[in-house]
């Protein structure tokens, strides 16, 4: 019997996955958090979101950007910058979202943040799902 010393779970109660993803410390591509703040769940969806991006773009690094106020997030180049040229590539980097699984809408950083426990949706279509109402997202 072992304790993880993430969690400070008993290793039965872990996935073989999960108790891999405690031992080795690793940074989220997505939110930038450390892997131990993520369930497994929450950790696959914010690495199927970086992956479906790159799958979309010929440039495959990830970079860092911040719009206006808000926090970091990760941007792909896009399609259409070409290394050669004199441009700017601050201006050509397009910010990665996570998307509602209802209606496909961007998710806030709240909703990315506990995307696992809302089932990847925001809150307007998670309170629909479950019959909430209240805060203006029911009606």
């Amino acid at each position: 019997m072992s304790t993880c010393t993430v969690c400070q779970k008993d290793s039965k109660k872990h996935s073989q996955k999960l108790w891999e993803l405690h031992k080795q410390v690793t940074i989220c591509e997505f939110c930038f958090k450390s892997s131990s703040t993520h369930t497994e769940e929450l950790w696959d969806m914010h690495r199927r979101t970086v992956e479906t991006a790159k799958s979309k773009t010929r440039h495959k690094k990830l970079w860092t950007m911040q719009v206006g106020f808000g926090p970091k997030c990760p941007a792909l180049l896009d399609n259409n910058f070409s290394y050669n040229s004199k441009l700017n590539m601050a201006e050509w980097l397009t910010p990665v979202y996570m998307s509602c699984t209802d209606c496909g809408l961007f998710l806030g950083s709240i909703e990315t943040d506990h995307a696992d426990m809302l089932g990847g949706m925001c809150l307007k279509c998670f309170m629909k799902a479950t019959d909430l109402t209240g805060w203006g997202y029911g009606e």
